[in-house]
């Protein structure tokens, strides 16, 4: 009997202390997400190399982020800034991002547009292109070209 009194005790005891509250945490994450998406102008391919545009539209560049510390956007050419008619000829250009300062491509990254601050972006950019051209007559025949590639990476 000593021991059922015991245990009706300890059994009291412990739902006197019993808390009257109780917490739960709940959570989610939520990746992070870049994209780029570059679509072309028309005449993006077709350029009139003897004319001296200085603010001809040749693509439009969608980026998407939700990166809590905002994002950049590099650009960088395969010709480092030059539309190339292999090794026989050359012509030098500048592009200009988002409305920003024109600037010479070059064959590494550079940075020509940053979004500070953590939101969610889907945002349109215009990619400008101006040169200056040349007579036919004083360029060698042939397709001149360059490759840009675009790169959306978080701050």
């Amino acid at each position: 009997m000593k021991k059922i009194t015991t245990l009706a005790l300890v059994l009291l005891a412990s739902q006197t202390f019993a808390d009257t509250t109780g917490t739960l945490l709940l959570q989610g994450e939520v990746a992070e997400e870049l994209a780029i998406v570059v679509t072309p102008e028309a005449g993006h391919d077709s350029l009139d190399l003897s004319a001296s545009p200085t603010d001809l539209k040749v693509a439009s560049v969608n980026e998407k982020s939700n990166s809590n510390t905002g994002y950049n956007i590099q650009v960088k050419s395969a010709n480092a800034g030059e539309l190339k008619n292999g090794t026989l000829d050359s012509l030098a250009y500048e592009i200009s991002y988002d409305g920003g300062s024109f600037v010479s491509p070059t064959a590494v990254d550079q940075v020509v547009k940053t979004q500070s601050g953590g939101a969610i972006y889907d945002n349109d950019s215009d990619v400008d292109i101006k040169y200056t051209g040349k007579p036919a007559a004083s360029m060698v025949e042939g397709v001149y070209e360059d490759t840009l590639t675009f790169t959306i990476s978080a701050n």
